[in-house]
């Protein structure tokens, strides 16, 4: 099993404070020696403003361990590039969240499935989801 798959911001969360969120077999994707994790600079983003804001308490840990955070879980960061950017800001898409406009750009043009529970990423044309 080989695969390159873009890990959302809620279920980096999940990985690291509360795994039995995730299901068997993503687990079993996502731990798998042969998967190549990407994690979008673009969740860094989301955790430290969520944090900062108070709506993740619980991230302390998170926040001011993250590159050993994604060291250990053999993740590599996905920066964000002007690319990126400009396709985020040119979807024809309703959905208003910078994170995951740039997550969902990012899927579309690295051609890459995402791992998420989000239904407004899932339901855009395009992007691949796993869950």
């Amino acid at each position: 099993m080989s695969a390159r798959i873009l890990i959302d911001t809620h279920v980096v969360l999940w990985m690291l404070l509360d795994p039995a969120n995730i299901p068997d077999k993503t687990l079993e994707l996502v731990r798998h020696p042969g998967t190549e994790l990407l994690i979008s600079a673009a969740s860094a983003w989301e955790i430290g403003t969520k944090y900062r804001l108070g709506k993740l308490a619980d991230a302390h840990a998170v926040v001011h361990g993250y590159a050993g955070h994604l060291a250990r879980l053999r993740a590599t960061e996905l920066p964000i590039s002007a690319h990126h950017a400009l396709t985020a800001g040119l979807l024809s898409w309703e959905h208003r969240d910078p994170f995951d406009r740039v997550i969902a750009a990012q899927a579309l043009l690295e051609s890459v499935p995402l791992v998420t529970t989000d239904r407004a990423l899932a339901a855009f044309p395009g992007i691949q989801v796993i869950w």
